[in-house]
C-alpha cells in the first residue's frame, strides 16, 4: 500500500500516522503499517514538493510492482496536486488554460493514471499498480477541469454524496453519479462466481434507485402518503436495496468483508423480495402489510446478521420470503 497525502493539513497527516499503525492486516494479523509506505506532503510545504509528491508515490509503487507485488496507490488529493501545477505554471509565466490551470493539465493527469498497469516482470512474476485518486472539486462542482479530465482517463468513478455522509450512510457513494466502464467484464466474472444474472440485477437496481430519486422529489412537494401504493412500494424497495446492499460498516467485524458468494446470496434475496412484493401488491395485499413483515427488518440488516459463516442460512432466505408472501396473499383471498 502506498499512500500519498498531497497538500494535506498537518493535523490530518498526524491522524493518518497515528491510526494506520493501529490497523490490523487481515491476511497476516500483524500491523498493516508493515506493508504501507506513506509519503507525507503537508499544505505548508513548498509547492514544488507538492508537485513532486505524486511522481514520488507512483515511482515507489512501480518499484514494488517490478518486484512482483500487487500495489494499491492512494493519492489524496489530485486536486491539490493540480493546484500546485497551476501555481508553478503561473510563476513560470506560462499561458493559463481553463480556470487558470496550465494547458498541459490534461496530459499530466493522463501520464499519471496511465502508469497503472499489470505486468510480468523479468523474473517471471506478476505485479500490478492500482491507482485510487481522490478529487476534491470546489463546492462539489463535478464540471471543473480536474474532475472532467480525470473522468476521461479513469474507468471507474466513485462520486461521494454529502447528503449520505450527513445521514451517516457509509460508504457515502452516490450510486447514480458513480460508474464503472468495466461492468460488462465484471458481469462475465460474476458468471464464473455462480451469479449469471448479475448484469440484469445491476440494471434493475439502478432503475429502482433512479425511480427513488424522482419520487423523493415528488414526495417533498405532495407528501409521501399522497403517492399511489405502487410508488410507495418503489420507495420501500429502494430503501431495502440501500440498507441491505449499499450500506457497509468498515468497523464491523461481520460486515467489513463480504465474499463473492455472500454478495450473490444477498443480491438474490433482495431481488426476490422485489419480485414478490410487486406481485403481492398486484394481488391486493396492502402496502402496510408488506412493510410490517418481520422478515423485512432482518433483510434491512443483511450485512450485519448474516456473516461469512451464515451463507447457507442466507441462501434459504428466498424460501422464507415465499412462505411469508404466500401467507399474505392467502389472507387476502380468504377475506374476499
Amino acid at each position: 500500500i502506498v499512500y500519498v497525502g498531497c497538500g494535506e493539513r498537518g493535523n490530518e497527516m498526524a491522524e493518518v500516522l497515528d491510526e494506520l499503525p493501529q490497523l490490523e492486516d487481515p491476511r497476516t494479523g500483524r500491523p498493516l503499517m508493515e506493508r504501507t509506505v506513506i509519503i507525507a506532503n503537508t499544505s505548508n510545504m513548498p509547492v514544488a514538493a507538492r508537485e513532486a509528491s505524486i511522481y514520488t508515490a507512483i515511482t515507489v509503487a512501480e518499484y514494488f510492482r517490478d518486484r512482483g507485488l500487487h500495489v494499491a496507490l492512494m493519492a489524496d488529493s489530485t486536486s491539490r496536486w493540480a493546484e500546485a501545477l497551476r501555481e508553478v505554471s503561473g510563476r513560470l509565466g506560462e499561458l493559463p488554460g481553463e480556470a487558470g490551470y496550465p494547458a498541459y493539465l490534461s496530459s499530466r493527469l493522463a501520464d499519471f493514471y496511465e502508469r497503472a498497469a499489470r505486468v510480468r516482470t523479468l523474473s517471471g512474476d506478476e505485479g500490478s499498480v492500482t491507482i485510487i485518486g481522490a478529487v476534491s472539486p470546489p463546492a462539489g462542482d463535478f464540471s471543473e477541469p480536474v474532475t472532467l479530465h480525470t473522468k476521461r482517463y479513469v474507468r471507474c468513478f466513485w462520486g461521494l454524496d454529502r447528503t449520505r455522509a450527513q445521514a451517516r450512510f457509509y460508504p457515502a457513494i452516490h450510486p447514480l453519479q458513480s460508474y464503472s466502464s468495466d461492468a460488462t467484464v465484471l458481469g462475465q466474472w460474476w458468471n464464473t462466481q455462480g451469479n449469471p444474472d448479475w448484469s440484469a440485477q445491476r440494471q434493475r437496481l439502478l432503475k429502482l434507485l433512479e425511480e427513488q430519486a424522482h419520487l423523493e422529489r415528488m414526495a417533498r412537494i405532495v407528501g409521501k402518503d399522497a403517492l399511489p401504493p405502487a410508488q410507495q412500494l418503489t420507495l420501500l424497495c429502494a430503501e431495502l436495496a440501500n440498507e441491505a446492499l449499499l450500506r457497509q460498516s468498515s468497523f464491523s467485524p461481520v460486515d467489513r468483508y463480504c465474499s463473492p458468494e455472500r454478495q450473490a446470496a444477498m443480491l438474490r434475496a433482495v431481488m426476490h423480495f422485489l419480485e414478490l412484493a410487486e406481485h403481492a401488491l398486484e394481488q391486493g395485499v396492502a402496502l402496510a402489510q408488506i412493510g410490517a413483515l418481520p422478515i423485512l427488518a432482518h433483510m434491512m440488516r443483511l450485512g450485519e446478521e448474516f456473516g461469512e459463516d451464515a451463507i447457507d442460512r442466507l441462501r434459504l432466505m428466498p424460501r422464507r420470503l415465499d412462505h411469508d408472501f404466500a401467507a399474505l396473499e392467502a389472507e387476502v383471498t380468504d377475506a374476499a
